[in-house]
């Protein structure tokens, strides 16, 4: 059987300056026009019209088009791209001095063994949030509302060994299948979840932990008594028992922004909050049923314990992720260091060693065809990496798929054109990508499926800042075996992290 592959488009936006951003055609626009006003207002000294005349034309050219890395940081980008993220890193500094502190330890609990307002803090780069149980096929869940970002989200928990450990053709039915669970979603205009986001996260587990347990067993009083032949066979099961190195867990998570029709069905269902969380525990019921066709088994939605031990792994992987006796109000950790612009540094109470986080961008996926596994060199390739992967897809209807196809579409064949009149050679690379769109259209087109944006982002911890700069080169090897081009995220690590927790962020 023939491997089945798959080819990305690539969204290249054009305009009267070529392929830039609105932003950055405003700033070379307004250079252009000073520089021509300046100009024809000193007409009478040429010197100073010739100087008026070129310097604001040539400071917007270095304001869009000149790269720089400052200092502590991996990218190159340009003066315009590093505004936005100097003015954010700037801020964070100013709202917590760079240190955010967890107040959950000095809040304590109320009498009924509940934490107070005062304990449940979000850290730097997550919006507030508000967590609202409910109860989904006789299981307990959690709704999370940000009002900041207008958004609620819910999570399942799936029970899958990838895309790597199956057969070719069981890949290709289970990508068709996923796809057929999307169009579910995003084929319905009037559907409020219109985002959903599938999170692999991948953490060190200790392969001798159940021979320690064994000898902390024989050790106790409480099998003094037992016979021999139990403790002989129990050692026999315990030597054919296979541990991993590695821990896998993998998440689904379905995103609705707060609109006026989810106002008014959580109205119809409940007052206030409670009200929404009972139209989105609706959401993730139909969301298991759609996994269980799609041959996704469901282990159970994420619950308070579930959701915190979750956050906290991810800040701390010390924490176990199967520890769920944990209260809310220390899903964070104790502090959150965002003053370093390569990494984000979290330390949990108790401890005076500190975890080191970087999170990357997915800013170029495959170029080329590639099979349904092609991530498989980030997913199973990197036994040592405590790591989480987050790709995200925006949902929108088949009409409107087909539009923007034609639309991306139209601006590469002008670019290309005007590339050939030029008389510039056309990168092969972008050949194939206007012909994966126009290939994509003609597939949205005659099947009628949903369209998706799609948005990845890794977030990679170790121990140390040396051993983090290490596995972000062993990362970026990878991606690249897995023909994806990753762009560290700079000064903005601890936004950016969020990306990466079960809240479908990440995308615009």
């Amino acid at each position: 059987m023939s491997t089945r592959t798959y080819q990305f488009g690539k969204h290249r936006p054009t305009g009267l300056v070529g392929r830039r951003d609105l932003g950055e055609q405003v700033v070379l626009g307004g250079g252009a026009v000073s520089g021509i006003t300046l100009g024809y207002l000193f007409n009478g000294v040429t010197a100073l019209a010739a100087t008026f005349l070129v310097l604001p034309i040539l400071t917007a050219l270095v304001i869009v088009y000149a790269p720089y890395r400052p200092k502590g940081t991996s990218q190159r980008r340009t003066l315009y791209r590093w505004w936005r993220i100097n003015r954010y890193h700037r801020q964070a500094i100013r709202r917590t001095g760079g240190v955010w502190v967890s107040p959950a330890v000095e809040a304590g609990v109320c009498r009924d063994g509940t934490p107070p307002d005062a304990a449940l803090a979000e850290p730097e780069g997550i919006a507030g949030m508000t967590w609202v149980p409910v109860t989904v096929r006789g299981q307990q869940a959690v709704v999370v509302l940000q009002p900041e970002a207008g958004c609620v989200t819910a999570t399942l928990e799936i029970a899958s060994p990838g895309l790597g450990g199956k057969e070719v053709g069981e890949q290709v039915v289970a990508v068709e299948r996923w796809g057929e669970l999307l169009d579910a979603f995003g084929n319905v205009e009037e559907h409020p979840v219109k985002r959903v986001q599938v999170l692999a996260r991948q953490m060190k587990s200790d392969p001798y932990a159940h021979q320690r347990y064994i000898a902390q067993r024989d050790e106790s009083a409480a099998t003094t008594a037992a016979p021999q032949w139990l403790k002989d066979s129990y050692d026999v099961l315990a030597n054919a028992v296979s541990t991993s190195a590695e821990e896998h867990r993998y998440y689904i998570t379905i995103h609705a922004n707060f609109t006026r029709d989810l106002a008014a069905e959580g109205a119809a269902r409940g007052t206030g909050d409670e009200g929404v969380a009972a139209a989105m525990a609706a959401y993730l019921d139909e969301l298991w049923s759609r996994a269980e066709d799609a041959d996704l088994s469901v282990i159970a939605p994420l619950d308070e314990g579930r959701m915190t031990a979750f956050v906290r792994n991810s800040y701390d992987p010390d924490h176990a992720i199967w520890d769920t006796d944990l209260p809310q109000a220390h899903a964070f950790p104790r502090n959150v260091d965002v003053r370093d612009g390569a990494h984000v540094a979290t330390r949990a109470a108790g401890s005076t060693d500190s975890w080191y986080h970087a999170t990357a961008a997915v800013v170029g996926w495959p170029t080329t065809p590639v099979g349904p596994d092609f991530l498989s060199p980030l997913l199973i390739g990197m036994p040592d990496v405590i790591r989480t992967m987050s790709i995200t897809q925006q949902l929108e209807p088949n009409d409107k798929a087909v539009e923007r196809m034609l639309a991306e579409d139209t601006n590469n064949q002008a670019e290309m054109d005007r590339d050939r009149k030029r008389g510039k050679n056309i990168d092969p690379r972008d050949q194939i990508a206007a012909s994966a769109t126009g290939s994509r259209g003609m597939a949205l087109a005659s099947s009628g499926a949903a369209g998706s944006a799609v948005v990845g982002y890794i977030t990679i911890s170790s121990r140390s800042a040396e051993e983090l700069e290490r596995t972000k080169r062993t990362t970026a090897s990878r991606a690249r075996n897995a023909h994806l081009r990753i762009e560290w995220l700079d000064l903005e690590h601890a936004r950016a992290f969020a990306t990466t927790l079960p809240l479908a962020g990440g995308i615009k």
